[in-house]
């Protein structure tokens, strides 16, 4: 079986907590709710990341 891997970029990660605070405000957030929030912030934390550190290497390879 092929490793299939979904690319979610920063914006798409951004879109889906967004998503989820529209999300009706009449129902309580359970365990899984804040576990799934956390991740998205840690994948959205990763990406800005790898974008930073892509820009530094950039520039890093102008300047030679």
């Amino acid at each position: 079986m092929k490793n299939l891997t979904v690319e979610l970029t920063l914006q798409n990660l951004k879109t889906i907590k967004l998503w989820k605070f529209l999300l009706p405000k009449d129902r309580e957030l359970t365990r899984a709710d804040y576990e799934t929030m956390t991740k998205i912030d840690a994948l959205a934390i990763a990406a800005r990341e790898q974008l930073e550190l892509q820009r530094r290497l950039e520039r890093i390879r102008y300047r030679e």
